[in-house]
């Protein structure tokens, strides 16, 4: 019985491979010390190639990296992985940040 619980978690999670790249960044006009960076997204999945390849925004402050909730629902409609794919940003640009 428990290997056939391994197996069903083993179908749930699926492999999802991401790539970034920061291609624009620019201080908000009505918002202090807040920039917003551009990143170039594109996610594959093993089986299915290519899902999503675009452009998402990131906001950024002193006290966190914040990517913008609206552009990844209108690129994503799985809620996992939109939760994968704003944890994976933020991953991506926070070391970039102080460079930006």
């Amino acid at each position: 019985m428990l290997v056939h619980i391994i197996e069903k978690r083993m179908m749930v999670m699926e492999e999802y491979s991401f790539r970034f790249h920061i291609t624009d960044s620019y201080p908000l006009q009505n918002e202090n010390d807040k920039i917003e960076a551009v990143v170039r997204t594109k996610i594959k999945h093993a089986e299915r190639g290519c899902l999503y390849e675009g452009y998402l925004r990131v906001h950024i402050t002193k006290i966190g990296v914040f990517p913008v909730a609206k552009d990844i629902a209108e690129a994503i409609g799985v809620r996992s992985l939109r939760q994968q794919l704003a944890a994976e940003l933020k991953r991506y640009v926070r070391p970039h940040r102080n460079f930006l």
